[in-house]
């Protein structure tokens, strides 16, 4: 049996956080990681298209979700400007987008984990990958962690095993069913920031192309709007606004849709006038050359197809009611959701254990004394941008304070 002050189990963003700042509160600790996977970091090195999206200028509640609340107590004490000044004192540089997206300067995901790995190195933090936690439990003020490869003893637990998305990751329902063993309870758990999946019979001649768009998801009473690159896929619609409107659908269709429109930049005016002056110039008068350098050939296509319209009907003779219809459809084009993709192309798990048995100032069970957790495994989920992964650092580092200090010689 192996024995430490603080045992962490997951080393993925939230772990090794929570394992530096335990170290600063107190060096002479023992601290060990625990991780499945044959490596660290195996999820964040991934994030951002591999460049790292570390966090978000624009940090506010507004761009999180939860059963809970009061969710937001949870962010204090560690912001985004003590992100920025933990990472600037690893030496690593942030480069800030326009739309508040946070990068490393180097936009390399690896530069982000190096700089975690090697001060959890310089910190003497011992790291354990390829063990996966077979059971875990507590006998009077000491937690037994066994893994498929040995026995761990220490008198602060902390669970950062991360969600159930992106298995071929490490995602998995690890954590969750830890916490449950001492007691705590999950929400529903869905897939989001994932692509969604609609009726496709208006887009299966769309298979593979791509264009920016503006997409409303209206979802019951919810309504909202994302501009972006949107891709047409055999089951239905992906791109940056599609997996951000997902987290309102929480896993499911429920009589939901989307709305296209392909012209943003004109109104719907504007767009019966552009159909009234070409109709007399199409290219062997056929409806299917109609938008010929003013939409993708294809989604044109589809668009007359959807009017109710043939592609070899003469484009000279459309009457005003066969404009207005064209052009509601580009300015409006209708899909019925059908629900959104799995957890294994999920890029993070919506719900998770109900934070109102955890201290917003610690991260420690209100359940089981010594029993911590942070990051993904909670009922905290973020949009896409870097808002997932500022969760990650907050619960994170916290927990790992929290934790120490239980400990602290």
């Amino acid at each position: 049996m192996k024995t430490y002050d603080i045992v962490i189990v997951g080393g993925g963003a939230s772990g090794l956080i929570a394992a530096i700042s335990s170290k600063k509160v107190n060096k002479d600790i023992r601290v060990a990681i625990i991780e499945k996977n044959d490596r660290i970091g195996k999820k964040l090195i991934n994030t951002g298209n591999g460049r790292c999206n570390i966090t978000n200028a624009d940090i506010t509640k507004e761009h999180y979700y939860s059963s809970n609340s009061d969710f937001f107590n949870f962010f204090e004490s560690f912001s985004l400007n003590d992100t920025e000044e933990f990472f600037g004192n690893l030496g690593v540089v942030f480069k800030t987008e326009e739309s508040g997206k946070i990068y490393p300067y180097s936009l390399q995901a690896s530069s982000v984990l190096d700089a975690l790995r090697y001060e959890c190195e310089n910190l003497n933090v011992d790291i354990f990958c390829g063990e996966r936690v077979k059971s875990v439990n507590k006998t009077g003020a000491k937690f037994s962690v066994v893994t498929d490869g040995d026995e761990y003893s220490s008198s602060a637990l902390i669970i950062a095993a991360g969600g159930a998305a992106s298995d071929k990751l490490g995602g998995s329902y690890d954590g969750y069913n830890i916490l449950k063993s001492f007691g705590h309870k999950s929400t529903e758990l869905y897939p989001s920031i994932t692509a969604v999946k609609t009726k496709t019979e208006l887009i299966k001649a769309l298979k593979g192309i791509k264009t920016d768009a503006d997409v409303t998801l209206v979802n019951g009473k919810q309504k909202k709007s994302m501009f972006g690159e949107i891709l047409f896929t055999d089951y239905g619609l992906s791109g940056p606004p599609i997996l951000q409107l997902s987290q309102m659908l929480m896993g499911k269709g429920n009589g939901a849709y989307l709305e296209i429109d392909f012209m943003p930049e004109y109104s719907y005016d504007d767009v019966v006038d552009l159909i009234q002056k070409r109709k007399n110039n199409v290219f062997e008068d056929k409806l299917e050359h109609l938008f010929i350098g003013m939409l993708n050939k294809r989604i044109g296509q589809c668009v007359i197809k959807s009017a109710g319209l043939n592609l070899s009907d003469a484009a000279s003779l459309l009457t005003a009611k066969q404009i207005s219809s064209i052009a509601s459809k580009i300015k409006k084009f209708r899909l019925e959701v059908t629900g959104v993709r799995g957890f294994e192309y999920a890029q993070v798990t919506g719900g998770g254990i109900e934070l109102n048995k955890f201290d917003c100032l610690t991260m420690q069970s209100l359940i089981c004394s010594g029993l911590y957790s942070c990051g993904e495994v909670l009922d905290v989920t973020g949009d896409c941008g870097g808002f997932n992964l500022q969760w990650a650092w907050t619960s994170g580092y916290k927990a790992g304070q929290g934790a120490a200090k239980s400990v602290k010689k």
